[in-house]
């Protein structure tokens, strides 16, 4: 997984509730909050939420994606019509 730093700042009860849980589950406070994050996201977005799928599709060798963005929308939708 890559992962990239992100800064949050909480009250000191939110943190102490934090701390708490993962110690009795036994994980990071980084790994617990990773887990709610998923969790609060799956539930507002939904897991198979369709614009998740264009994550990344910036994410390689083209220069021309700020213009061209529409087109490669399509043929990425082409491409999962497919499978």
């Amino acid at each position: 997984m890559n992962q990239v730093p992100l800064q949050v700042y909480i009250d000191k009860t939110l943190h102490e509730r934090l701390r708490l849980v993962a110690q009795r589950q036994g994980v990071t406070q980084s790994e617990l909050v990773r887990k709610y994050l998923y969790r609060g996201l799956d539930k507002d977005l939904g897991p198979d939420d369709p614009a998740l799928e264009i994550i990344g599709l910036g994410a390689g060798k083209r220069t021309d994606l700020a213009h061209k963005h529409d087109q490669y929308l399509v043929l990425k939708e082409k491409e999962n019509w497919q499978k």
